[in-house]
């Protein structure tokens, strides 16, 4: 399957001829084959031919299931295929004896061919004698036997009551697990309707291993894996405990794809060895994907179980600034005196760096999860190692944005001691931090003190003190903003929305600009306008002069503020001619800002997204902080699709890698399953993260 999916996608190459597949009685294989999957996206000059057996209107019914394109389909009626052994099927199965009779049961309700030791296994008697007289409907080859056409095997499986067919394929199942019922117990529960928990166990080490025993080798796993993950994504959301199986189907498939070691590209399938040399899912990536679950949860025992194996995790990561990264993301969901403890765990790995300027900077970081006077007192002896040589203190900035207010308010006299220019930086960081009109004068003028105007940083302070100006510092600001070049634009752009807060027009700092940087301005100036309605107009009009691109460029700085106040439509209406791409994007981040219309938007966004294809999973990925707002079979479907994505990933990259992750899932998971779902997963990491250690 995995084989000639590849050829279906990249259809034609140069050199070699258009592709014919002919698959025949498709309905025979439907319980082995996710037929949507293989044909999804049929590449160039590639035509697929499906037998069936039925009418017209069975084959129109036979479309979608095959995931065929309708446009792209043709039904043709074939002639009647006579029967091509002699004698009649129903006479020789009428005839026969009992032990034939029991063998013919046996092949009916078969999925695949029987090696004759399982034959002889399953009915306790010599194949000589079950041959007796049914040898014309049947075939062998290799020492394996079926049913010569699935016309024969069919009218046998209709003769068969109940009890007999439920008694052959009990004896089928009771094999030796390495033979038949390794391949075909998955289809077995599936024509059953068997309970979900069922198929847990093809999720195990355990199957793995009689795969491995087979000439298909893991692929055999993989293939079973896939259908037991959709089977359990199909469950939900009615069956909450489904997602820890869809879940841990697709971590185990990432596991083994990247333990699948092909030591040649071009060898056949089945020879790929296992291998355990490298760890994958490490104590670190566990931590991460566990933090999201159980930051997820709502309060209670479920919740503390999965910060507890958080916590664990933790505490093996051998290295010292990601276990201190770890147990600090820990304190921020635990939060109170439990999250200052894991702050204090955070802070000693943190000590430990041997870098004096990297710990210094770790522990700014994460003086924020200590109590104010722990925090107080780490920040300080951090500055002050920067001050005597560790380090530059001016980078204190980065972290100070993050302070609680008592810990900026203690920092200042500190600040103020350092030598120019870092105390100009990090008394703007203070300055923003506590938004006291006095201190943000005070930082005000110690950045005119050491204005750099090629510093990219210097700019960005100045814009980040902005907000905070009053109108003389403001008017200051904008007279030093040419010394930056092409980026005075930017800080013009910052100005003119706390100018006209003030009470100043900045008309001539508006003419200055070009149209989409004065666009930008003015729809930042929107909260603050005395008359929106007209500024709005004014906003639209110069949108609407622009070009399509253009405009969709602009979206991302006029949308949030259009949103806000509910008229997210006009946005929309801007970019009308462009493609159900863009809309799509543009549908998922109005809905971020416009929490009145977030439902249909999100709704959507969603749908557009999951009709582009399964190919491009980050259109959902940037849904997800909306989950909320997926409709339960449209969630259900991103879902599915996005397991898909993670399962063919490495696994350390599935449970908190940049792409589909089960930390970025984690929204979904609670919107699908609540609790109970993220619980279920994040139970699988801590299961599955011991298969290959």
């Amino acid at each position: 399957m995995r084989i000639a999916e590849e050829h279906l996608r990249v259809g034609q190459t140069e050199g070699e001829p258009p592709l014919l597949l002919a698959i025949t009685d498709v309905e025979e294989a439907e319980p082995l084959v996710a037929w949507p999957a293989l044909f999804s996206a049929v590449g160039p000059r590639i035509k697929v031919l499906a037998t069936v057996e039925g009418n017209d209107a069975t084959a129109h019914a036979w479309i979608p299931r095959l995931g065929f394109d309708p446009a792209r389909t043709r039904i043709h009626p074939l002639p009647a295929r006579p029967w091509p052994a002699p004698g009649d099927p129903a006479e020789i199965v009428a005839t026969a004896g009992a032990v034939p009779a029991r063998l013919l049961g046996l092949l009916s309700v078969a999925y695949g061919r029987l090696r004759e030791d399982e034959i002889t296994t399953a009915l306790g008697a010599p194949l000589d004698g079950a041959l007796a007289g049914i040898e014309p409907l049947l075939t062998a080859i290799d020492g394996t036997y079926a049913f010569r056409t699935n016309a024969a095997r069919r009218e046998v499986e209709e003769r068969l009551d109940r009890g007999a067919r439920d008694a052959s394929i009990r004896r089928l199942l009771s094999l030796p697990p390495d033979g038949y019922p390794c391949a075909y117990v998955r289809a077995h529960l599936e024509q059953a309707a068997a309970p979900l928990q069922a198929f847990a166990a093809l999720v195990t080490e355990e199957h793995l291993a009689r795969w491995m025993a087979r000439p298909e080798g893991y692929l055999g796993f993989v293939a079973d894996l896939e259908r037991v993950r959709r089977h359990a994504v199909e469950a939900l959301p009615a069956a909450h405990e489904a997602m820890a199986l869809a879940v841990r189907a697709a971590l185990v498939e990432a596991s083994v794809n990247s333990y699948a070691d092909r030591e040649d590209h071009d060898a056949p399938v089945g020879v790929e060895p296992m291998t355990r040399q490298t760890p994958i899912a490490d104590a670190r990536d566990q931590a991460r994907a566990l933090t999201a679950l159980g930051a997820a949860m709502t309060a209670g025992p479920a919740r503390a179980e999965v910060l507890a194996w958080t916590e664990d995790a933790a505490r093996r990561i051998p290295e010292a600034d990601f276990r201190g990264d770890a147990f600090l993301s820990l304190a921020e969901v635990v939060g109170g005196e439990a999250g200052y403890a894991f702050a204090r765990e955070a802070l000693a790995a943190f000590r430990t760096t041997e870098n004096a300027e990297d710990r210094a900077h770790q522990m700014l970081f994460m003086a924020k999860g200590l109590p104010p006077d722990e925090g107080i007192a780490v920040a300080r002896e951090a500055l002050r190692s920067l001050r005597d040589g560790a380090g530059d203190p001016g980078r204190a900035e980065v972290f100070v944005s993050d302070f609680p207010r008592a810990v900026a308010e203690a920092l200042w006299p500190d600040a103020e001691e350092l030598p120019a220019p870092a105390r100009a930086q990090v008394l703007a960081a203070l300055a923003r931090a506590l938004g006291d009109p006095e201190r943000v004068r005070t930082a005000f003028a110690a950045l005119e003190q050491h204005p750099d105007p090629y510093n990219l940083d210097e700019h960005w302070r100045l814009t980040q003190l902005v907000p905070f100006l009053d109108a003389p510092e403001a008017r200051r600001a904008a007279a030093l903003a040419p010394q930056f070049g092409e980026r005075a634009a930017k800080l013009f752009e910052e100005l003119i929305p706390r100018l006209i807060a003030l009470g100043d027009p900045a008309d001539d700092l508006l003419e200055a600009l070009s149209v989409a940087s004065r666009v930008r301005a003015l729809a930042r100036s929107l909260p603050f306008a005395a008359e929106p309605a007209r500024l709005r107009a004014r906003i639209d009009e110069a949108v609407r002069k622009a070009e399509p691109l253009e405009r969709y460029g602009l979206l991302f700085d006029v949308g949030p503020w259009f949103a806000a106040t509910g008229d997210s439509d006009a946005v929309l209406d801007w970019i009308a001619p462009l493609s159900d791409a863009h809309h799509q994007v543009a549908l998922g981040f109005l809905a971020r800002y416009d929490p009145a219309h977030a439902p249909e938007l999100t709704r959507r966004a969603l749908s557009l997204a999951l009709r582009l294809g399964a190919d491009e999973p980050d259109r959902l990925l940037e849904l997800l902080p909306l989950a909320r707002h997926f409709p339960a079979e449209e969630a259900v479907a991103a879902l599915g699709l996005l397991l898909d994505a993670l399962a063919a990933d490495i696994r350390s990259a599935a449970l908190a890698g940049d792409g589909v992750s089960l930390v970025k899932l984690a929204p979904l998971i609670a919107a699908l399953a609540g609790d109970d779902g993220l619980a279920g997963a994040a139970r699988v990491v801590v299961q599955v993260a011991a298969w290959f250690p």
